[in-house]
């Protein structure tokens, strides 16, 4: 599944809380590989003690912590520029296969349009992205991995990853939201559906109506999954970045860990 995964390292409190919920994450997507990156802004100005060396040392430190506790590898990487931007080039430089981010707004879905590192990886990110929130709600009631689909070809790898996972007799539930008028793919969609719950029987329905952001928000803190999984369309075009995607209005909003699939 996602072996190698790239982890972005923030000194907030914030930051070691919502890495609380990481050991458990890792070992349900199978990760054996962790690169640890923090990246000086340079083009901020930056804290007397925001020095490379230092950066490095707190990257090793926690490094270490995270390889005893879980037999993994780590290495570490520090890096110089606009984090988005260089996160996904070192992504593409060590062919991982996803990058790990803390998502410390939560709160308000608003918050998607100020733009803050998480969200800019969200709107640029071409590879998997998993994004923990900062946990102010009771912890998942049980190991429940959700899978949110629109239909689209976009869901179809966010598909492969959760039926994957599903056949590690995990439980799971499928969550598709449509209009109250009937599109043409909705049939096509249903029995999709359908038959992804036919070869996994761990795996539960829910068929919605409404505002896919509201209704999958709603079904997230209804059940407290593990990992919410969800397909993306690609980079977001610059002239969209304001409107966002349902998966990253999803991935600002949730009070629970969700897994974005290009």
């Amino acid at each position: 599944m996602l072996k190698h995964l790239v982890l972005t390292v923030d000194y907030t409190t914030e930051w070691e809380q919502a890495m609380e919920q990481l050991p458990s994450l890792l070992q349900l997507l199978g990760t054996e590989d962790v690169t640890l990156t923090y990246v000086l802004q340079t083009h901020k100005r930056l804290h007397p003690d925001d020095t490379e060396g230092a950066a490095n040392e707190r990257l090793r430190r926690i490094g270490e912590k995270l390889s005893q506790s879980l037999g993994i590898k780590t290495d570490t990487r520090v890096l110089k520029g606009f984090v988005a931007q260089e996160v996904q080039a070192l992504v593409k430089k060590l062919g991982a296969d996803g990058v790990i981010a803390c998502n410390r707004s939560h709160r308000a879905v608003k918050e998607l349009f100020f733009g803050n590192t998480v969200l800019n990886l969200a709107r640029m990110t071409k590879a998997p992205l998993l994004i923990i929130p900062v946990q102010d709600q009771p912890t998942s009631a049980e190991e429940e991995i959700l899978f949110a689909t629109d239909g689209s070809t976009a869901s179809l790898n966010a598909q492969v990853l959760f039926e994957k996972l599903m056949s590690g007799k995990h439980t799971g539930r499928v969550v598709w939201v449509h209009s109250a008028e009937p599109e043409p793919a909705d049939e096509a969609t249903e029995q999709r559906i359908n038959e992804l719950a036919g070869r996994h029987p761990g795996v539960h329905r829910n068929v919605l109506i409404g505002r896919p952001v509201d209704q999958i928000i709603e079904t997230i803190t209804d059940t407290r999954p593990a990992l919410t999984i969800m397909g993306k369309r690609g980079s977001t075009p610059i002239q969209e970045i304001m409107i966002g995607s349902t998966t990253e209005h999803v991935a600002a909003a949730s009070p629970y860990p969700v897994l974005m699939i290009p």
